[in-house]
């Protein structure tokens, strides 16, 4: 009876999903996903031999290198609604896939109520649709650089350097994941990850100027650095927190320095452990925390720390664990529709709920780094 029960509670979850799923595409297909319409519309410029970066019709500036556009090139010879409709359904299948690789790394068989649970919690999170609707690429760069740790895993070095150096090229942030692998010393790794992103640098230099490289490390690089209005609620990282309690910008920096200088201090100190998923699910949460704009839309990440940090608490069978989860995966999962209200100190505490989320989880990994 209480199997039946607990089967009903997943359908019903899942149907729930569903429907969220149904609207949530409905929407994007009859609509602009705004940040997938600046990266189409810059490989549009790079083809023409324009420059995307002064392009005046954008809705925001791109903060991406050229050759993270050579990915929208395809899409950008199609007429722009088509893109963004195979766009997202790309992003979708991408979903779909992380949650079945990471059960791949764990060497877990992945039951269908576990994989409908999974499905529909991290559909149901807030970052999961904000990154679809937004047509963000952070689904399909997090399920390369999910791929490139299972080939690393499975002793596949070559395939794992050239799909990390896809990512990164996808996604600069990843960048951090160097690191990660020099400190397990896979350097063929790293060879190969840098010989792909000087590859796609190469490529990209065929459709544009080779100088425009030079113009996005003088005119778009430095303005990233501006610690000014990283107070934004979607800002969810170190940054985003000290950014409510202070307007001075030297307070701003120090702070938030101290802080990813402690996160640092730990991803070297636990560099040896044995259980190289919980240390790598770490990193992940790492990156989070240190960038000074992590939006609410990249902690769609937190897919593979999630069932990282449940795979290994259900071995340990500590209901506190448990607890632990489900509130972080409602703080990171909330999102507050009129945050302005509470901007004022000490009501700001209150929007930082994914950075609190996301500071639990990275302290039950390490409460299970220790434990293991």
């Amino acid at each position: 009876m209480r199997v039946n029960f607990t089967k009903g509670i997943i359908l019903i979850l899942f149907f729930v999903s569903l429907v969220s799923i149904f609207r949530s595409l409905t929407l994007i297909i009859f609509s602009t996903a705004p940040d997938f319409g600046v990266l189409w519309t810059g490989a549009r410029d790079l083809t023409r031999g324009n420059n995307p970066y002064i392009n005046p019709t954008l809705f925001t500036g791109i903060g991406y290198p050229p050759n993270s556009l050579l990915f929208y090139l395809p899409l950008s010879l199609l007429p722009y609604q088509l893109a963004q409709v195979l766009f997202t359904f790309l992003s979708l299948g991408s979903l779909l896939g992380i949650i079945l690789i990471s059960f791949k790394i764990l060497k877990e068989k992945l039951s269908w109520q576990t994989f409908l649970v999974v499905f529909s919690l991290t559909f149901l999170s807030f970052p999961t649709k904000f990154t679809l609707g937004m047509g963000q690429n952070n689904l399909i760069a997090f399920f390369l650089l999910l791929l490139a740790y299972f080939f690393y895993k499975e002793g596949k070095v070559g395939r794992a350097g050239i799909i990390l150096g896809l990512a990164i090229s996808l996604k600069t942030i990843f960048a951090i994941f160097v690191l990660f692998f020099v400190l397990k010393k896979q350097w063929k790794i790293v060879g190969f990850a840098i010989l792909v992103i000087a590859a796609t640098v190469g490529i990209t230099s065929i459709f544009s100027d080779i100088n425009l490289y030079g113009y996005y490390l003088r005119e778009v690089v430095p303005p990233l650095f501006n610690l000014s209005g990283r107070e934004i609620y979607y800002n969810q990282g170190i940054m985003g927190f000290i950014a409510k309690l202070t307007n001075d910008l030297y307070v701003r920096r120090y702070l938030s320095l101290a802080g990813s200088f402690g996160l640092f201090y730990l991803l070297f100190k636990f560099r040896k452990t044995k259980n190289i998923n919980l240390y790598f699910s770490m990193f992940i949460v790492a990156l989070l925390l240190i960038d000074t704009l992590s939006w609410q839309h990249h902690f769609v990440w937190l897919i593979f720390p999630f069932v990282v940090v449940a795979y290994y608490a259900t071995k340990l069978k500590k209901y506190w664990v448990w607890f632990l989860i489900g509130l972080a995966y409602i703080l990171i999962s909330w999102n507050f529709k009129n945050p302005e209200p509470f901007y004022i100190f000490p009501k700001s505490l209150i929007l930082s709920n994914t950075f609190y989320g996301a500071i639990i989880l990275y302290l039950l990994n390490i409460c299970l780094l220790r434990r293991k």
